[in-house]
């Protein structure tokens, strides 16, 4: 954050887009006085198009928060001799990580600039009659404000389990979370407070909120709604929330209405182990980061992490596959899913939303709520489950909730390896776990500490006091 407070002294609203974006077809840079940035419905929406690029980009959610959720776990193992993601992966770690401090730093650059876009659009929105804006001015406007705040929602989510004790159901949550950005951008030399994790969270849900409320179906980004928060991807996101709280029915509802929202389809075998040689939107994308060609990530894209960089598929992982599972293909062909197109290895879409989550999502409430049932439970797990052909009907599954959830987080990891859930689902669930580096590691007591830098200059000083206690032995 000490680089955003730079950025917020200049006083000026940067929206810096080149090609490693591709998001948008857009190639624009813009440098506009803070007090002259927004005039026009399209301010707002390039507002919003800066966010979107700092969330694609390797250093938030277009590699980092994926890489980070798997390396830290026992499904990747990292390549000592390539040196990266070596120390996360082997919990070597200090305050002075270098993908900690981008994911710090980038995270509250997409959080600054969806304060700033909401900021300006009401600015704009009070002046409407002043500036002559057309009802499609108007439209446009508000389905800007309700990506921003899914973005917004988005990204507090994440970066609180980053650097906040996991959220527990019927507890005060008053465990530190992150700094809170909510009416007011970011202003150079002002100490920042950090929030509790029960206000982070809050936050969040009342983002989403205002996410379905501003949400108004307007196409202004002329692609796949799949590379945006369509309104399928805000109840998805709802549904991961309320799962991370423990809230089992109000996320089986809103993963049930995200699947309906979507209405894609069934997705096969064939084409689920397809899906990831290609760039193109399928049955089962509900929100997923775009990438193409020109982006030329190279050293930085996360398929180069698990390719020329040495990061594998861990055993823990490759050994949940039976010899009739489909999913054991992309193991079998190129080792990991991310191994790009034809045309380029390094390119590949970052999936932040499935279907196939949201079904795993509806089991385990099913499973783990009194009222729930076993055959509810079991109907949701078989839309990923026969992927095992030796599966075939709910008679295969397990037949207790008990059992039922233990399949469960296998499923998930079978199902969503390399895609950054682990870490976070062994931090909720309280899985302890062991890897060739480490035995018996909770990593529901571990949260990464405040990069040093920030601490340093004096913006948000508060640490994750004994961070270093809780590091697995």
């Amino acid at each position: 954050m000490k680089k955003i407070f730079k950025y917020a002294l200049t006083a000026t609203l940067i929206i810096g887009l080149s090609s490693c974006n591709s998001y948008f077809d857009v190639d624009l840079e813009q440098n506009i006085p803070s007090e002259n940035a927004y005039k026009s419905a399209q301010d707002v929406q390039n507002g919003m198009i800066g966010a979107y690029y700092a969330l694609g980009t390797y250093r938030f959610y277009g590699r980092n928060v994926l890489a980070i959720g798997d390396m830290a776990s026992d499904v990747a193992s990292a390549d000592a001799s390539s040196g990266h993601y070596v120390s996360i992966n082997q919990y070597t770690i200090s305050d002075t990580e270098g993908d900690i401090l981008d994911t710090w730093d980038y995270g509250y650059k997409l959080i600054d600039r969806c304060v700033r876009t909401i900021q300006g659009a009401e600015a704009i929105e009070s002046k409407a009659t002043e500036l002559k804006l057309s009802g499609s001015d108007l439209n446009k406007i508000k389905s800007c404000k309700s990506q921003c705040y899914a973005l917004r929602a988005l990204t507090t989510f994440t970066m609180t389990n980053l650097w906040g004790l996991p959220y527990q159901p019927g507890k005060t949550n008053s465990q530190l979370g992150i700094c809170l950005l909510d009416k007011t951008p970011l202003e150079a030399f002002k100490k920042i407070e950090r929030s509790t994790v029960e206000q982070c969270y809050s936050q969040v849900l009342s983002d989403i909120k205002l996410a379905k409320d501003f949400y108004n179906g307007e196409d202004i980004m002329n692609g796949s709604p799949q590379f945006y928060f369509n309104e399928a991807a805000i109840y998805a996101l709802e549904a991961r929330v309320n799962l991370y709280m423990g809230k089992y029915k109000e996320a089986e509802a809103a993963a049930k209405k995200a699947i309906d929202l979507r209405a894609s389809g069934d997705v096969s075998n064939e084409m689920y182990v397809n899906m990831w040689n290609s760039t193109s939107i399928t049955n089962e994308d509900i929100l997923t980061i775009a990438k193409s060609d020109d982006d030329n990530l190279s050293a930085n894209a996360l398929n180069t992490l698990y390719g020329s960089y040495g990061g594998t598929i861990a055993k823990t992982a490759t050994s949940l596959f039976k010899s009739t599972d489909s999913r054991k293909a992309i193991l079998d062909i190129k080792a990991y899913k991310f191994c790009g197109t034809s045309t380029s290895q390094a390119t590949s879409n970052i999936p932040v939303f499935r279907k196939s989550e949201m079904y795993l999502i509806i089991a385990e409430c099913e499973a783990r709520l009194a009222d729930g049932t076993l055959e509810n439970a079991q109907n949701a797990l078989l839309y990923t489950a026969k992927r095992d052909a030796s599966i075939k009907t709910i008679a295969d599954l397990p037949q207790t909730k008990a059992e039922l959830l233990t399949f469960i987080a296998k499923e998930r990891v079978r199902e969503l390896f390399q895609e950054g859930h682990r870490w976070f689902d062994i931090r909720r669930t309280g899985e302890v776990i062991s890897t060739a580096n480490y035995s018996k590691f909770d990593a529901s007591k571990f949260v990464y500490p405040v990069p040093a830098d920030e601490i340093n200059a004096g913006f948000c000083t508060q640490q994750n006091d004994g961070w270093e206690d809780a590091l697995p032995q």
